[in-house]
């Protein structure tokens, strides 16, 4: 869930700098493809339905209550439940070099706050940021900030009541750092022939030991990586089709429509004026 609005920025209170504040309605068939922001961080409040939220490799099943962070550089994948269609608020922003670790809360803890006895409490205030940053009256500014710096105190709060999930924290084994080189060299031609002689292993090892661990192809699981990006691209830049097309590893912009049309439900352009208008609330202000 993201993007990036160029004149949507703001600091808050000298601590961070909000970047982008959204509301997500209930879409039952939206998803997101694997992406991450390396520049910024995020956090997500669901205020209706479900979704499945695969977070560096772990899925989580979010609903009602739940508050989803995203450290900057985290990888993550998001899709409604069409039976009880996703609908939330996010909010994606940066810490001001030197005032604050540069994470929201420990690598090491667990990337969701379940409901809890301040839910209530977190949906007013994301909704206060959201009306705050929507309209923009006098003021805004600081507002949008204290609100921000209560949520993130929140956060930090509920965090440190919650114990590390042992099935989160992930060892360094074979076919994780498999995962690791496809999500750091998604941009480059990648042969799965050449991937398992570089990992020393057989060629259909790699695939089995990939699908039984990830249930999905490496192959496949390229494919998503590419255009979970490129969805990102879409959303936050002016670039044009082709651009990101080559950005994300393909020369042919057209095989790359082809790829993003199947995987995602709906052509680049169809995507990006869909969603940049769903999170604005108008048309987009650039033509495309």
């Amino acid at each position: 869930m993201n993007t990036h609005h160029e004149s949507g920025q703001l600091h808050a209170n000298g601590d961070c700098t909000i970047i982008y504040v959204g509301k997500l309605a209930d879409n039952p068939h939206w998803s997101f493809p694997t992406h991450k922001h390396d520049d910024l961080h995020e956090i997500i409040y669901v205020t209706e339905g479900k979704g499945l939220f695969t977070i560096d490799g772990t899925k989580h099943w979010a609903q009602k209550g739940d508050m989803l962070i995203y450290n900057k550089g985290t990888l993550h994948e998001e899709k409604s439940n069409p039976e009880f269609p996703l609908s939330t608020f996010y909010c994606g922003f940066r810490f001001t070099e030197g005032t604050h670790e540069d994470w929201v809360i420990p690598p090491s803890n667990e990337p969701i706050i379940r409901a809890n006895r301040y839910s209530d409490e977190l949906h007013s205030l994301m909704q206060t940021l959201f009306n705050e940053f929507s309209i923009r009256e006098h003021g805004y500014e600081s507002i949008s900030g204290h609100v921000l710096k209560a949520i993130l105190m929140i956060i930090d709060r509920q965090s440190r009541q919650q114990l590390p999930d042992g099935e989160s924290v992930r060892s360094n084994t074979l076919v994780e750092s498999i995962k690791d080189y496809l999500d750091t060299n998604y941009r480059q031609s990648i042969k799965l022939k050449e991937l398992a002689d570089q990992f020393h292993i057989d060629f259909y090892y790699l695939i089995h030991m990939y699908k039984n661990h990830y249930g999905t192809s490496p192959y496949h699981y390229l494919i998503q990586r590419r255009m979970g990006e490129a969805t990102r691209l879409l959303v936050s830049t002016n670039k044009k089709v082709w651009e990101i097309a080559k950005l994300v590893g393909y020369d042919n912009p057209n095989y790359f429509t082809i790829l993003f049309t199947k995987t995602v439900g709906e052509s680049p352009r169809s995507f990006r004026k869909k969603n940049q208008k769903d999170m604005f609330g108008d048309e987009p202000s650039h033509s495309y």
